[in-house]
């Protein structure tokens, strides 16, 4: 996706796009940030940080702030939403050159539904990205999306039916655009290739309509999910 379209995107950020801070229903953010056990001078950088919801919830636990993000047009949301923290530096740039320029300064990177392009190379520059960011010791927050929380959202649509779930390589269409999405244990793997220790590893369920489906009761009792973990930089 180009800049332009990003831009467009970015305008319609809160209703077109699923922003796991303000969608998920568990409270499994406030808990991880709490896991991460930050200093009291932490710095926070903040990869496709959308609209601001991460730093306007949690800004507050961070002395300093980047927050980067590629279109324009949802870093000046951004800026409307957190317009009390004057103390943050806003980029709208690309994940790896911004990472470039930053240098590795975080007590905790963030990165919550970024890392899903279908390209090994592009997702790979991304997750080193985390890693020049991240200072030895600090942490790493991700969300990415779920390969077997897509499983089960198409079995119980599907009510039995031949899934259409054609997931070679964990790649998902999704409104006519493909992601890539991951299973538990690829994401330790990956993790541990790009130099992070896993610490913290769960579910940030979300409510169906997000899916495009209706809430019943039934199925608010299992609902959807991305999942969240939390690493530490070796």
């Amino acid at each position: 996706m180009n800049r332009q379209e990003w831009n467009r995107l970015g305008k319609v950020f809160a209703d077109e796009v699923c922003d796991i801070v303000r969608e998920e229903t568990s409270d499994e953010m406030k808990r991880y940030v709490a896991a991460a056990k930050l200093p009291k001078d932490a710095t926070l950088v903040d990869f496709g940080c959308g609209v601001g919801t991460f730093i306007h919830r949690f800004g507050a636990k961070f002395k300093t702030i980047v927050g980067v993000e590629f279109a324009a047009s949802a870093i000046a949301q951004a800026k409307v939403l957190c317009a009390n923290r004057r103390d943050v530096r806003w980029m709208t740039a690309d994940i790896v050159r911004a990472a470039k320029e930053i240098g590795r300064v975080a007590d905790l990177t963030v990165c919550l539904n970024v890392i899903t392009s279908t390209s090994r190379a592009k997702r790979a520059a991304l997750w080193q990205s985390l890693a020049d960011t991240t200072k030895r010791g600090g942490h790493t927050l991700i969300v990415v999306p779920s390969l077997e929380s897509e499983a089960m959202v198409q079995a119980i649509v599907n009510r039995g039916k031949k899934l259409k779930l054609a997931a070679k390589d964990g790649h998902v269409v999704r409104e006519e655009a493909t992601q890539k999405f991951f299973e538990k244990a690829e994401l330790r793997a990956v993790l541990a290739e790009a130099g992070f220790t896993l610490k913290k590893l769960g579910r940030a369920h979300y409510p169906w309509t997000i899916e495009g489906e209706r809430e019943t009761a039934s199925r608010a009792a299992n609902r959807p999910w991305d999942w969240v973990c939390l690493a530490q930089r070796n």
